[in-house]
């Protein structure tokens, strides 16, 4: 069943350690007409996030309680630990566009329910898998097993890329937020232009 959505719904995906949550809070930051989906999680919370603006964080049991309600729009499981975007935010900014920071599988789970025409999606691309791993490492979260699980991981996720309309490689991180930006306001303005030039063609008809 497809829902009538009013906003665009924007959706970044990439690998683990591509850049897209940074990605993320430099596009809220620069275009003040789209807001975050926050999604819920069932992983533990990490020192520099908060509670309701990151994510929020529940637990396990509590996640699937929500997710046996029909509360999410899309679910995924990483590494263990359980993802998923409430319904409720498509509903939240009636005036603005929605960001989706999801995976692969929540994007394809979206599309199932979204017109495709209401979506503009980009999946994100490390330089090289050399870098992805230099960039893991740097974070300094993860052991190196779980480094490599996420590598193998990675090089999964990277062959969904054709699923998206907008593949960009994130080399330069402020470059790619303009990028992303650009592409997001050219589609609005296509598709403003296109409702005027439909109305103003039915007016003419109609003379």
């Amino acid at each position: 069943m497809s829902i009538d959505q009013k906003n665009k719904i924007i959706i970044i995906s990439s690998p683990s350690g591509a850049g897209k949550t940074t990605l993320c809070k430099l596009l809220l930051k620069k275009m003040r007409n789209i807001n975050l989906s926050v999604s819920f999680t069932s992983r533990n919370q990490r020192l520099n996030e908060i509670n309701g603006k990151d994510y929020f964080f529940v637990s396990k049991e509590k996640f699937i309680q929500l997710k046996n309600k029909n509360y999410f729009i899309e679910t995924a499981i990483n590494f263990g630990n359980h993802y998923g975007s409430p319904y409720k935010n498509l509903k939240t900014f009636k005036k603005n566009q929605i960001l989706f920071d999801i995976d692969w599988k929540g994007a394809r789970k979206i599309r199932k329910k979204i017109d495709k025409s209401d979506i503009i999606d980009f999946f994100i691309l490390p330089p090289s898998i050399k870098e992805l791993k230099k960039r893991l490492i740097k974070r300094g979260r993860d052991k190196k097993d779980e480094i490599d699980l996420r590598l193998s991981y990675a090089i999964k996720e990277i062959s969904h890329y054709k699923e998206y309309s907008y593949v960009l490689i994130n080399q330069n991180v402020q470059q790619t937020v303009n990028e992303i930006s650009d592409i997001i306001k050219t589609a609005l303005i296509i598709e403003k232009n296109s409702k005027l030039t439909g109305r103003k063609i039915k007016t003419l008809i109609n003379l």
